[in-house]
């Protein structure tokens, strides 16, 4: 029988409920095992969170985890008010929701009559043509939302696929300023092109009309050296498209200069280089061989500095390991740079090459306390090199220069595999790097990992991080087994106490807060604002929550 989806149902209280009911099967729980075989007969017999998250969607009558978030996502725009539905379209190409904007245009048509912005980010030719007819200065102007143009809003928003060439055209025709720009706030220029290609820090997706919108922003003059576009497609995908594209634009308006300039408009970080050899540096760091390759025909130097290092970038593909990259810079003349042991060490270990890693620790034993590459090792989830330097005698606590462990990097890598192995050598899962206070399940929540979230809480005492979990049931269990957790007072950082970490859910908060009262946890206590438990929990909508802190 299908369970009823209630207004109490939360995506917050579904993750909880998948890892309690993993938790119950590794206990080998009859009761749990049972349901896994009426949800799901085919599930594996050692499921992991997400086979649970599957079985879980499936008692809920959706054929995934990720339609029942999206049905969820469905109710949870129904609830809203109308009045802020326009915001929702209108935000969704910077900031916004992506998957809540779409939902609202396939089920609400008619919000593109709001006004010129929402027509134009939705796709709707004729009530664009309308607007614009009835008012002609609509082509300039400006959303309250964004600050953006309708034009803008086209090539930023990702709800029409089929309509925004024409659109674009219409409103260009009309004087829609086609060199239009805004500064993300750090002094970056993000033009109308850059809004098409997308990717970036929070890998956007691209424009599905990218290649027809891109053409005709460049047939409009637009300057295809468009550094920002290039930084935000360095980031993510070994593609060259988007080289290719403006270095061929660029070649045609005989700009490809100002890719080799180490002066005015360029990418660069701390080191000057050009902007073809700070997209190098990025590609080598990250494993890209077909940008490696493509960057280094382009111009590109073998022998560059890296933007940010100030080492060659032949010791940073030596570094991270990348062999391929190493190969093809020797190919085009890199000539490897005098190293300190420490460093020549670290490159042997990324590269895997035990005959110098072996040669170098007779020679200098206590280079296996480098803690580099154990890092390393660990962020790019490379239990092979984790197991031959833990072998080797390297310390599984040793912090980098942060103060974080290779477990922490595990974490930021996404490795369960990387993070059972660390554990599995000794590592302390409760250990906190001194930046932000954190343990590893604390950054398993922080960076969203919730597979890590759910190997960890069951090893972790990590009192705040179980609390803002919401796992009770392992809260109690530690704080049983050692009561003074309960008192743990933290100066320095946004939560004092556990009670300062909620859940998602108010009645789960709630519940955290009453075990942890009935453990003697001080309600007094302030955070750095000055403000109590019951003060913020009142601030975030928990009223349940906050109505137990007041007592």
């Amino acid at each position: 029988m299908t369970r009823p989806i209630s207004s109490g149902t939360t995506v917050a209280l579904l993750k909880q409920e998948a890892k309690r009911w993993l938790h119950g099967l590794r206990r080998q729980d009859p009761a749990a095992q049972h349901r896994l075989r009426e949800a799901w007969p085919q599930a594996s017999d050692t499921p992991t969170l997400r086979d649970i998250q599957h079985a879980l969607a499936r008692e809920y009558g959706q054929n995934s985890w990720v339609a029942l978030l999206e049905h969820l996502a469905d109710l949870s725009v129904d609830s809203q008010g109308r009045a802020d539905w326009p915001t929702v379209i209108l935000s969704h190409g910077w900031g916004g929701d992506i998957g809540a904007a779409r939902r609202l245009a396939a089920r609400h048509p008619e919000l593109a009559h709001e006004n010129v912005f929402a027509a134009a980010a939705m796709g709707d030719i004729a009530e664009v043509e309308r607007q614009l007819t009835q008012t002609p200065a609509l082509t300039t102007a400006m959303c309250a939302a964004r600050g953006w143009t309708a034009l803008a809003h086209v090539m930023y928003g990702r709800l029409d696929d089929r309509n925004a060439v024409t659109i674009a055209e219409r409103l260009i025709d009309a004087g829609a300023d086609v060199h239009a720009q805004f500064d993300d706030g750090w002094g970056n220029a993000f033009t109308l092109l850059t809004g098409v290609a997308g990717d970036g820090e929070g890998a956007k997706p691209v424009h599905p009309q990218a290649p027809a919108l891109s053409a005709l922003l460049l047939e409009q003059g637009v300057d295809p050296f468009d550094t920002q576009l290039l930084y935000n497609t360095s980031l993510h995908h070994d593609d060259t498209a988007w080289l290719e594209l403006l270095w061929s634009r660029s070649v045609a308006r005989g700009l490809e200069a100002q890719w080799r300039a180490t002066e005015g408009k360029r990418l660069s970080g701390r080191v000057s280089v050009n902007t073809l050899d700070y997209l190098l540096g990025n590609a080598v760091l990250r494993g890209h061989r077909a940008r490696v390759q493509w960057l280094l025909a382009h111009g590109a130097d073998a022998n560059a500095l890296h933007a940010y290092s100030g080492r060659r970038v032949h010791t940073e593909a030596r570094l991270a390991g990348f062999a391929d990259g190493v190969s093809l810079l020797e190919a085009h003349g890199a000539r490897g740079e005098a190293l300190p042991p420490m460093l020549d060490f670290a490159a042997a270990v990324m590269l895997d090459d035990l005959a110098t890693v072996h040669r170098l620790l007779d020679r200098q034993p206590s280079l296996i306390r480098t803690a580099a590459p154990l890092h390393r090792a660990a962020l790019q989830g490379r239990t092979d090199l984790l197991a031959t330097l833990l072998s080797l005698g390297a310390d599984v606590h040793a912090p980098d220069h942060e103060g974080a462990t290779a477990l922490h990097r595990a974490v930021q890598g996404g490795s369960v595999a990387a993070a059972l192995t660390l554990l599995e050598a000794g590592a302390d899962i409760d250990r906190r790097e001194p930046r932000f206070q954190g343990t590893a399940l604390s950054w398993a929540i922080a960076l969203k990992q919730p597979e890590l979230a759910a190997e960890l809480a069951p090893r972790s005492r990590d009192v705040r991080a179980l609390s803002r979990l919401g796992e009770v049931d392992r809260l109690r269990e530690v704080l049983t087994a050692s009561p003074g957790l309960a008192h743990e007072l933290l100066r320095g950082v946004e939560v004092p106490t556990a009670l300062f970490c909620f859940a998602d859910d108010d009645e789960t908060a709630a519940d955290v807060v009453t075990l942890l009262l009935a453990f003697g946890t001080d309600r007094s206590v302030r955070d750095a604002q000055g403000r109590t438990a019951a003060a913020l929990a009142r601030q975030r909508g928990l009223e349940l929550t906050a109505a137990l802190l007041e007592g």
